[in-house]
């Protein structure tokens, strides 16, 4: 007998005892024995995941080194900067102001 009907012949037994309901019960997965309830990890996969982290590590500690050499400004030079921030902001905003006023009402002369 060929192989093609051999394989027909037990795809039919199969058919067949499934239509009867005489199916071989399908074993149930058990995990070896040698497993502690934990996943396996890869070394490399184990690598990668430490390299990332002395990566952060060394980022934050890069940021700490940077961060001590800015000259932070002294608490009067902070408030001056501050006012002198405010104080221009101010003028320009009146200024703008003015100026928009001004010329809404140039264009509204002219127009009626």
């Amino acid at each position: 007998m060929s192989k093609k009907k051999s394989k027909k012949i037990q795809s039919r037994k199969k058919a067949q005892a499934a239509k009867q309901g005489n199916v071989k019960p399908v074993k149930s997965y058990s995990p070896p024995n040698d497993v502690s309830g934990r996943a396996e990890v890869s070394p490399a996969l184990r690598s990668g995941i430490k390299d990332w982290v002395d990566k952060v590590k060394s980022f934050f500690i890069e940021v700490r080194v940077e961060f001590d050499k800015i000259t932070w400004p002294s608490r009067k030079e902070a408030i001056a900067l501050t006012t002198a921030v405010l104080a221009i902001t101010f003028f320009f905003t009146a200024y703008l102001g003015i100026v928009d006023f001004s010329l809404t009402k140039l264009v509204s002369f002219l127009i009626y």
